[in-house]
């Protein structure tokens, strides 16, 4: 807790400045927490573990494939996040990232950076190419793609139902 006080006290005046404290922030936090993944084959479950690697977990026959999937099921409407900065942050690898926090794993376009970009232009392209087919798929709620701070695209179901179009 003492590195999140810190990244808050030294974030300096500027929006730039707090938007990296609160970047730098969520990285911290990533830390505290460990993510669960099942794979869709074979159905076994994985902890990652960080920089330890993932501890995996078999289940009995037969396996269920859906231990982590929503109550909702198919209906469950995720987000997309797409994100570039110009200076790469310390706690980043790359300059650009897409998050696709959706119930579709293998989208059927062809996406260059698998996640992670060094190139702006590959990224706004797979952003746009995954929003349209997770939105034609009913796969989204939620869909933001940033360069730098500033948002360039924002979408919502709710914003389309209420007649929003963006």
């Amino acid at each position: 807790m003492d590195e999140i006080d810190a990244a808050i006290e030294k974030s300096g005046p500027s929006p730039q400045d707090k938007e990296e404290a609160a970047m730098r922030i969520r990285s911290l936090t990533t830390r505290l927490f460990k993510s669960a993944y099942q794979c869709s084959n074979c159905g076994n479950l994985f902890m990652d573990l960080g920089p330890a690697g993932l501890e995996m977990f078999r289940g009995v026959d037969p396996v269920n494939k859906n231990l982590l999937q929503s109550a909702l099921g198919d209906k469950w409407k995720g987000h997309l996040y797409a994100e570039w900065k110009d200076t790469i942050p310390e706690w980043q690898t790359s300059h650009g990232q897409i998050f696709n926090e959706t119930n579709v794993s293998f989208p059927t376009g062809e996406f260059s950076g698998n996640g992670q970009y060094s190139d702006w232009a590959a990224l706004e392209r797979d952003y746009y190419g995954l929003f349209h087919e997770l939105k034609s798929r009913n796969a989204l709620r939620y869909s933001q793609l940033k360069k730098n701070g500033t948002l360039l695209h924002s979408w919502s179901d709710n914003q389309e139902r209420n007649g929003v179009r963006t």
